[in-house]
């Protein structure tokens, strides 16, 4: 198998990363953030978006499989 050593370091860094923050992604985020702010970079913050029932996904993938038969 082949292994590129700049995978691997970076593999190795996002896993000890996880572990400093007891793999909570929340957690995570919040660094992130915390270092742009302090990075002057731009904090992107959107709107969760709905997801549609599944009863309403699921009609819709029904008339688009008949209309395609």
């Amino acid at each position: 198998m082949w292994h590129d050593p700049i995978v691997e370091e970076l593999h190795k860094q996002g896993r000890e990363l996880a572990a400093k923050f007891n793999y909570d992604v929340h957690a995570l985020g919040r660094y992130y953030q915390e270092r742009q702010k302090l990075e002057n970079r731009p904090v992107v913050s959107r709107k969760p978006r709905l997801i549609k029932d599944s009863q309403t996904i699921h009609q819709k993938n029904t008339t688009h499989s008949a209309l395609n038969e």
